[in-house]
């Protein structure tokens, strides 16, 4: 990342660049309706978070990373965990249609804590 380049522009331009189309060779579609930031999260354990759109009044989904997590390869295994939230709907939790998505994207793990899988880990980098 450039050093001038500060988080949310970088977590839009990985977003844009790379994530969309890997979920999409996978046969998902990560709405248009995002906004990313690298902020506090509601609670002090919570290293990522995806709101609803309902819960902001332009029915944008508020995708949340949080500021202590510094490894940009653990910041996008965090932001692809919270897109595919959005992907699939958070009604879904991280029960059933989550963990399909979740293991075609390249995550791994138990699905409340997913981690990149080699294969990712190697996309990522």
């Amino acid at each position: 990342m450039n050093h001038n380049t500060n988080r949310e522009t970088w977590l839009n331009l990985i977003t844009d660049k790379y994530i969309r189309n890997h979920f999409e060779s996978n046969g998902y579609t990560i709405p248009a309706n995002i906004r990313l930031s690298c902020s506090l999260t509601s609670t002090k354990k919570a290293i990522g978070q995806c709101w609803s759109s309902i819960a902001s009044q332009d029915n944008t989904f508020e995708i949340f990373i949080a500021p202590r997590i510094a490894d940009s390869n653990e910041v996008i295994a965090i932001l692809i965990h919270e897109l595919i939230h959005a992907t699939v709907g958070l009604q879904a939790g991280h029960g059933k249609e989550f963990k399909q998505c979740a293991l075609s994207v390249g995550l791994e793990g138990k699905m409340t804590a997913t981690t990149a899988s080699p294969d990712l880990e190697d996309q990522i980098n």
